[in-house]
């Protein structure tokens, strides 16, 4: 039982990227630049919707617990007849 069972939770922190990045309107206030005749306004938040799916996935694949293998599994408790 010497390995972690879960990973840092310094990782939760990378969640905190999308809020900011979404809430600091004045990073993102303007019409230029534009793409594909996107202003800007419009892109960047798209632009956070698989940035954010990606840091999601992340943290939660650097933070999940490791089962048990199953013969260390404990039966779960008999069912009162």
């Amino acid at each position: 039982m010497g390995e972690k069972e879960t990973g840092s939770r310094w990782w939760y922190l990378l969640l905190l990227l999308p809020l900011i990045g979404l809430l600091a309107t004045p990073i993102y206030a303007r019409h230029d630049p534009e793409l594909f005749g996107f202003p800007f306004f419009y892109w960047y938040q798209f632009a956070w919707v698989p940035a954010s799916v990606l840091i999601t996935y992340l943290v939660y694949a650097m933070t999940r617990t490791q089962a048990a293998p199953p013969e260390q599994r404990a039966e779960p408790p008999a069912e009162p007849r």
